[in-house]
């Protein structure tokens, strides 16, 4: 007898707690025209077990159909169809750069097709989307403005830091979406050691200052006459809360501060993710990066290599234990130095560490503070909310509108 079926698609993630994140990550995307649960579950299918090394090319190829579907759209004339098109294939090709060896020409060109299908879409988006380039110590730092298409003269703005991994293109599903409807302009740039910054100048590595890019942001936002400097927001994401809030410590003429989550020591912070080990399987004294490719998955899951080669390349080491000792000098020295208001955000998922370096946040700072813990019931306990975009970006930007208008 013939059978009638809902759907042959399963929902089915990873037990893995690293890969089921970057699943989970972009399907959040889906909100702000990032993905289609569809395409992503379907993607999902083609991986087998938590070994990510399926992963690129099963997005990549997600995304090189939307391409080849965004074509064959702008040839009949459906530019709102190639732009969605182009829009969710920038999100997968992020997604397929994340788990590709960091040091191979796989990672760029996905890299670089991610930026492309996103500069393809930008121009038929209803709002204005203008590539930035931010002058910094002879380069570069590369990004976007996102403005309103109804604003006139000098607007809110608010600069967007993403942190680890992130793209200046992930930033506009993440908090521009959002941001841009409410009025705001947004500027997503990426410093040093940042993944779009790095695929042009390597050489640009993280560093614990990261007041000094910060400072060369706010002088290119303040040179702009469509920028208000009495309504300028600074938002840091992941990684980027450290950055916002060292950098908040000394950029005074930021008027308002979101920290998501604030990181005021990242030495703790990383070794929070180790679960307050070593990080070094037992009897290791060492891991140096050519020598992870020789490591054996039961010492060390894929997922962790893959990582860790990215924590040499973007913070310019070459081990471990030459990780360790850079990390001793990515602290804020005094929080207490941080006058304007700030927000304060984490999810009840993020561990213990990310909640004592909230409370010493809050705790220390001179100016007003607000805190925001979203819950697992909320659907946003996860880090920087990846799964409940819409509930985080409506606290920050009520809560930003309201400081603004005090």
């Amino acid at each position: 007898m013939a059978k009638v079926e809902r759907s042959t698609t399963r929902v089915v993630g990873f037990t893995s707690g690293e890969v089921d994140f970057q699943l989970m990550r972009v399907l959040g995307a889906c909100t702000s025209g990032g993905g289609s649960p569809g395409e992503i579950l379907a993607a999902r299918s083609r991986i087998e077990g938590d070994d990510p090394t399926n992963w690129p090319g099963a997005f990549g190829a997600t995304a090189d159909d939307l391409v080849a579907k965004a074509e064959a759209a702008l040839a009949k004339g459906h530019t709102i169809s190639a732009r969605d098109h182009l829009l969710r294939a920038s999100s997968y090709l992020r997604s397929a750069e994340y788990f590709c060896d960091p040091y191979s020409d796989e990672a760029q060109r996905l890299g670089l097709a991610s930026a492309d299908a996103f500069a393809r879409a930008a121009p038929h988006l209803p709002f204005h989307v203008e590539p930035v380039e931010v002058p910094f110590e002879g380069a570069t730092l590369p990004g976007y403005m996102v403005r309103p298409a109804q604003a006139a003269g000098a607007n809110k703005t608010v600069i967007c830091l993403t942190g680890f991994d992130g793209t200046a293109e992930e930033l506009y599903f993440e908090t521009a979406f959002d941001g841009v409807q409410r009025g705001y302009t947004l500027l997503l740039v990426q410093g040093p050691g940042q993944v779009s910054t790095m695929r042009r100048h390597p050489e640009l590595t993280f560093r614990p200052d990261y007041e000094v890019p910060i400072s060369a942001i706010v002088d290119f936002a303040l040179s702009r006459n469509d920028v208000d400097p009495d309504r300028l927001a600074l938002y840091g994401i992941s990684f980027g809360g450290y950055f916002v809030t060292r950098a908040a410590t000394r950029e005074h003429r930021i008027k308002a501060l979101i920290a998501n989550a604030p990181i005021h020591d990242m030495k703790a912070y990383m070794m929070g993710f180790l679960g307050g080990s070593s990080g070094l399987p037992e009897g290791v004294k060492d891991v140096r990066v050519e020598d992870l490719d020789h490591v054996p998955d039961e010492y060390m899951p894929p997922a962790t290599k893959l990582s860790f080669k990215a924590v040499c390349r973007r913070y310019g080491v070459n081990g471990f234990n030459e990780w360790l000792a850079a990390l001793e000098a990515y602290k804020v020295a005094d929080l207490s130095a941080i006058a304007c208001p700030a927000l304060a955000l984490a999810g009840q998922g993020e561990g213990d560490e990310t909640m004592r370096q909230l409370e010493t946040f809050t705790a220390s700072i001179s100016g007003p503070v607000t805190k925001r813990i979203f819950k697992v019931d909320e659907g946003a306990d996860m880090h920087c909310q990846m799964g409940n975009y819409p509930l985080s970006n409506a606290v920050i930007y009520d809560w930003l509108s309201e400081t603004f208008e005090r």
